[in-house]
């Protein structure tokens, strides 16, 4: 059985890390895992997802409290029921994490479809991409952005439609310079931490790190940030994109960026400030989680490659 879901893991790695074809996705399931949704907000998204042409049905943990276990059984159904093609969360917030040791793994893999969402969902995105091999996407939200936001409604739609190219108009900081070609590996600090030495999380060789949070202490912040300049395997890693923090606390962005200067100054990968994929009221990106990409910070374009070996590494 091992042998079976190591060959389901590996078909996932080839045909999912494709960009999905026009037309691939009509009818778009989704689900709270985390902390339960504002209802009218939830409503906006829903609306303008349907508005978009998609037919949508809201799982109940968007409706009412369920347990971890409950949460859990009702993301292995959307997984594994063929009408629905894609999951999009409604919210983050808290505990996506509870619901890890209740996945059915085989199931999920036997079964490849985009998941989307971000903050809190980052535990589900790194620990699905690591254990299945499916790429999932830290993107914009049902009862966030989808409502109030058409760019990061755009945003979605250019993912379904099977775009290869993401740009981003946005006024990012080197701190050392240089594009990057990797593994893009977008997730919010504090979850990222919180796999780290879990079977949830697992290497990084190749990896380009985009990295947000909110609502952290600047002290706290500090910490996280040694932690990913001392990371075991740094050397391997293709990249650091500290992408933005919001709403900090006993200090500001400024605290932050001097910090990581400090850290990450003489390191030998490109690291940089600054990408549009974190807390804020603004159009969110969509980034593939696990995808071999091309980044030119300078130019503000993601260039989503169809496997490793189209990988053409920028001097």
């Amino acid at each position: 059985m091992r042998k079976v879901w190591l060959m389901i893991m590996l078909l996932n790695f080839l045909l999912l890390s494709n960009s999905l074809s026009a037309g691939e996705i009509r009818t778009v399931f989704v689900t709270a895992p985390s902390s339960f949704p504002d209802r009218g907000k939830l409503d906006a998204g829903v609306a303008a997802l349907r508005n978009a042409g998609f037919r949508v049905v809201v799982g109940r943990s968007c409706q009412v409290s369920l347990s971890p276990r409950e949460k859990a059984q009702e993301l292995n159904e959307a997984f594994s029921n063929p009408e629905y093609e894609a999951i999009i969360t409604a919210r983050g917030g808290y505990g996506s994490y509870n619901i890890l040791d209740w996945l059915d793994w085989e199931t999920i893999a036997a079964n490849p479809k985009p998941l989307v969402g971000y903050s809190d969902i980052t535990a589900l995105l790194l620990a699905i991409y690591f254990k299945t091999g499916i790429i999932t996407y830290h993107g914009p939200m049902v009862a966030v952005e989808l409502g109030s936001d058409n760019q990061s409604l755009k945003n979605i739609m250019d993912l379904f439609n099977g775009n290869k190219i993401i740009r981003f108009n946005y006024v990012s900081m080197p701190v050392i310079p240089g594009s990057m070609t990797g593994r893009l590996i977008p997730a919010n600090l504090s979850l990222f931490q919180a796999l780290q030495g879990t079977e949830y999380l697992g290497s990084l060789k190749d990896a380009i790190l985009v990295l947000e949070d909110v609502s952290e202490s600047k002290e706290s912040l500090e910490r996280m940030i040694w932690n990913i300049a001392h990371i075991n395997g740094f050397s391997l890693l293709r990249g650091v994109i500290f992408a933005g923090f919001t709403e900090i606390k006993n200090g500001d962005l400024n605290d932050i960026k001097r910090l990581i200067n400090d850290y990450f100054l003489g390191k030998e990968i490109p690291v940089w400030i600054g990408m549009p994929s974190y807390h804020g009221d603004f159009p969110k990106l969509v980034l593939p989680v696990g995808q071999w990409v091309n980044v030119d910070m300078e130019k503000g374009i993601i260039e989503i490659l169809d496997s490793p070996a189209d990988v053409v590494e920028k001097k």
